[in-house]
């Protein structure tokens, strides 16, 4: 892969660029303003600017309906790829007014788009399919509204490669967190939860990326049906610190295959959306669980997995330094305290927002970074990461 440090050997260079996204949760869109400084073999990302725009109850409705492949989800994901593209405009709009930089000087918008399915190659769980993955909010409109280019459908490039799409997010991780003393390990728990290890001192081949397995999707699942969506996920995690950890039934949900596989992989709501949800919903009420010990226990899914996940796969390659924590996961206590409690005692254990880093900002500084690469005809996959068989350019540019 071609560094971004070729860019510019010698000579200072600064672009502005935002980086919108929309995650698993279908909360609404994130937008951050960030400045890149690249010179020499350093890259600093300053965010100047950050919004959220929540999607209309409508939208977010019709998107879980398209999840639930119900019929006439055809003509539902046609017309959502131009309504989520608006809401898309929407929030490029206020983030540049709020800033109050002039449009002219944003070089690219770099928008990740709403996932509507994944399909990342070698899931036997699957049964048989085509490696695929589709991504909603048109683009071009959000070029012709905003006035400026944009660069979307990031994922397509890399499984085209042999890939799987995913995780994309490691390339800023790599390119803003390594350090050449200390070994990190950088974790988002979004809806589905990943990390990245950056071994001390180690370049882009040295990096390995991949998802954990379920973040807050399970227990968002579980609280949403319980409270028959007046709740959308559990606050601070205190629903699943006053329930109770079912062992049994955490062994089972341990049991899961995807837990096993090696990297490099990547999982979604595919997997563990809805029907896993009502699946483990199943499995509490023969239990006699009560609502809060089942959100426990989808809680405790969430930090073993992540502890299994570096056990297996990143400690064999050196103890980290450092764990760093991002990601609305961050704010749940009990995942919070969960980590803690499991990683080894000499790891320091950090979140972004220890750091000065709004961690919510966290993904749209990614890409924002993917973005800006596309534009300027860089590769932005890390093929350790992906599982690609080549570097390659990610993301398709719109002008207006």
């Amino acid at each position: 892969m071609e560094p971004v440090e070729s860019l510019s050997p010698t000579k200072k260079q600064e672009y502005l660029a935002i980086g919108m996204m929309s995650g698993t949760s279908v909360d609404g869109v994130d937008a951050a303003l960030v400045r890149f400084t690249i010179q020499g073999d350093k890259m600093e990302a300053q965010l100047l600017e950050f919004v959220s725009v929540a999607y209309p109850r409508d939208i977010r409705e019709r998107v879980f309906t398209v999840f639930k492949d119900e019929a006439g989800s055809l003509d539902l994901a046609c017309q959502l790829n131009f309504e989520i593209g608006m809401v898309f405009s929407r929030a490029a709009e206020r983030l540049i007014v709020s800033s109050g930089f002039p449009r002219q000087g944003i070089t690219v918008i770099g928008s990740h788009g709403q996932t509507l399915y994944h399909l990342p190659p070698g899931d036997k769980t699957i049964g048989k399919y085509t490696p695929s993955t589709l991504q909603v909010g048109e683009a071009s409109l959000i070029a012709q509204q905003t006035g400026l280019p944009v660069a979307s459908d990031f994922r397509t490039a890399d499984m085209a490669a042999g890939g799987n799409g995913a995780p994309l997010i490691s390339t800023a991780d790599f390119y803003l967190f390594s350090h050449k003393t200390k070994t990190r390990i950088i974790q988002n728990i979004g809806g589905i939860a990943n990390c990245t290890y950056l071994h001390a001192g180690g370049g882009m081949n040295d990096v390995i990326a991949f998802d954990t397995g379920p973040g807050n999707m399970v227990a968002d699942g579980l609280v949403s049906t319980f409270t028959k969506g007046k709740e959308r996920f559990d606050r601070k995690g205190q629903r699943a610190i006053s329930g109770r950890v079912n062992q049994k039934l955490l062994a089972s949900l341990l049991k899961d295959l995807y837990f096993k596989k090696k990297p490099p992989k990547t999982t979604g709501r595919e997997k563990y959306g809805i029907q896993f949800v009502e699946d483990l919903i199943s499995q509490g009420r023969k239990l006699k669980l009560s609502e809060n010990d089942m959100i426990a226990t989808a809680t405790q899914l969430t930090v073993d997995s992540i502890i299994l996940a570096y056990e297996k796969f990143c400690y064999p390659k050196g103890i980290p330094h450092e764990v760093m924590l991002g990601g609305g996961g961050a704010k749940n206590q009990f995942i919070l305290n969960g980590i803690r409690a499991k990683i080894p005692p000499d790891t320091r254990f950090l979140t972004h927002e220890s750091l000065g880093i709004n961690s919510k900002a966290k993904e749209c500084i990614g890409f924002a970074l993917l973005g800006l690469l596309c534009i300027l005809g860089k590769p932005g996959n890390i093929t350790s990461a992906t599982g690609a068989k080549k570097s390659v350019t990610l993301g398709k540019l719109y002008y207006p």
